[in-house]
């Protein structure tokens, strides 16, 4: 019995355990979070189980390390912590269960349930396109027509380095007009409570950048200037997800 404990002790201890990417995560979806598990002696470790938020996946044989998934379900939006994770086996003879919690330090960022509303609004001609020509004339991250000498009012980021090199003088890109009318989104455009507002902004700016449509937020404290590209809809699905 006493061999048995050390073994099951051992065979707990052996491991070690973090976080390696996960999905883009929204409250009251299922989402993916990916681990990397990894044996830390000599001997591989046995029917060892994970449990996270009610998640499970048993692993039967580690003699490494190996990549899995657990998928999970946030209720509610914003930051959460995720700061320990429950380890346990039956090995060696299923005589007791040893259950070992392991810290984890990371944040991750659950964004507003999407709820599907009408879109008709923003693609009708009024009040709503000619406030949204705050963007007209240039794209952000759009396609690229030609190679300009740089204007220090732009972003680093537009400087076309291979061109600057060649000229000895700064060159940055040349953004094409946008291809169609850019539009902002506001809380305000939406009724219902709050939450309900938020999952309408974040199904409304989802669907318009699936469209190719460059869209901006406004809240109250933030603007984000209609733009395109999967990093500017993040940036806006964070200030839904905290706000």
């Amino acid at each position: 019995m006493a061999v048995s404990g050390l073994i099951s002790i051992y065979n707990l201890l052996n491991i070690k355990l973090k976080i390696v990417s996960y999905d883009d995560i929204f409250a009251n979806f299922p989402a993916k979070i990916n681990f990397e598990i990894e044996k830390k002696f000599f001997l591989p470790s046995l029917l060892i189980r994970i449990e996270l938020f009610n998640s499970i996946i048993l692993i039967p044989y580690l003699d490494d390390r190996k990549i899995f998934s657990l998928t999970v379900n946030f209720s509610h939006r914003g930051k959460i912590s995720i700061d320990k994770v429950n380890v346990s086996s039956y090995f060696p003879f299923y005589f007791f269960k040893r259950i070992l919690t392991l810290p984890l330090y990371q944040e991750i960022i659950v964004f507003p349930k999407p709820i599907r509303c009408d879109l008709s609004f923003y693609f009708s001609e009024g009040q709503r396109i000619t406030d949204s020509k705050i963007a007209m004339g240039k794209a952000y991250e759009g396609d690229i027509s030609g190679i300009k000498n740089y204007n220090p009012t732009e972003p680093l980021k537009y400087i076309h380095w291979k061109a600057s090199a060649k000229s000895h003088d700064l060159m940055s890109k040349d953004f094409s007009p946008f291809k169609r009318n850019p539009v902002m989104v506001k809380l305000s455009d939406f009724s219902g409570n709050l939450e309900e507002k938020l999952g309408k902004v974040t199904f409304t700016i989802m669907e318009l950048h699936k469209r190719g449509i460059p869209v901006g937020l406004s809240l109250e404290n933030e603007t984000f200037k209609p733009d395109t590209g999967k990093t500017h809809l993040r940036r806006m699905l964070n200030a839904l997800a905290l706000y």
